[in-house]
């Protein structure tokens, strides 16, 4: 809630949700903030509940740029009819996911994994058995 406040103390526009829903437990509406720009606190954090934030770009190399200029890298999603520009952005955004023409998902057959500031390392695939694997090095020098 402290990331939405702040957003819309900022100058981004509520356009539904935007409280904690009352009762026991920790739930908040979902929201949706329209206006955000890369100055704002929804932008620059990355946040954790059902809000989503709407932020313009004037075109695909400015949405790439906008989108490689956070701290995070978690996955992205390219939405298009031609698959040439899908792969051409999908090559050039900073993410340990990228998923054309649907939403993040998971998978137990791909790895899943993020970048910059969202981690490093992969959970499922082939990838991810290896990370709960202890490898072990022996060494025979036969001097």
């Amino acid at each position: 809630d402290g990331q939405v406040q702040a957003t819309l103390a900022e100058g981004a526009t509520l356009l539904m949700g935007g409280s904690k829903v009352e009762g026991a437990g920790n739930y908040y509406a979902p929201t949706v903030l329209a206006n955000v720009t890369d100055q704002m606190t929804s932008f620059k954090q990355e946040l954790f509940g059902p809000v989503a934030s709407i932020i313009t770009a004037r075109d695909a190399d400015h949405a790439v740029a906008l989108a490689n200029d956070s701290e995070f890298g978690l996955t992205a999603s390219v939405f298009t009819t031609d698959p040439e520009k899908a792969r051409s952005i999908a090559n050039q955004l900073e993410t340990g996911g990228i998923f054309i023409n649907a939403y993040s998902v998971s998978d137990p057959r791909v790895s899943f994994g993020g970048v910059k500031k969202s981690g490093f390392g992969r959970e499922l695939s082939h990838f991810g058995v290896r990370e709960f694997c202890n490898a072990q090095t022996v060494w025979l020098n036969r001097r």
